[in-house]
């Protein structure tokens, strides 16, 4: 069984939080939910951050539509995103074969790399909707 993430980008207008009709991030890829909230880690990279949960003014419930997902709950600002050192050398952990007795091994690479031009092809385009958060989720 897969995990997917459940994204909504946000802004404030005159003060309050506001979904905006875009979903970034919105594919299944095990190491950008690594990066993003440490979910499905299997390759031991250092997430941008941990779950920080709903944020106290969310306008909407985790259970409304969209659905933000079962757990792992977190919000991040698109300014962290978009700031981020995407080009820092990282090692991750890469797993044997299934089935394999062959051991882990290890390797170098940029964040940029791992994430794919997608990402931030999500980034530039909160960024041009005028997004300032996302908040998002996972299920199983």
């Amino acid at each position: 069984m897969g995990s997917d993430i459940h994204t909504r980008a946000e802004k404030r207008v005159n003060g309050k939080w506001e979904v905006i009709p875009f979903s970034p991030f919105d594919w299944r890829n095990y190491d950008m939910f690594a990066f993003l909230a440490g979910v499905r880690n299997s390759i031991a990279i250092t997430p941008i951050s941990t779950p920080r949960g709903i944020p106290d003014d969310e306008p909407l419930d985790v259970n409304d539509e969209p659905p933000l997902g079962d757990h792992s709950w977190s919000w991040l600002s698109v300014e962290e995103l978009a700031s981020y050192n995407y080009d820092q050398e990282i090692e991750i952990v890469v797993p044997p074969p299934a089935g394999s007795d062959e051991p882990a091994g290890r390797r170098r690479m940029t964040l940029r790399f791992l994430l794919g031009s997608s990402f931030f092809d999500d980034i530039k385009k909160l960024q041009d909707l005028g997004a300032e958060r996302i908040v998002f989720g996972f299920d199983n």
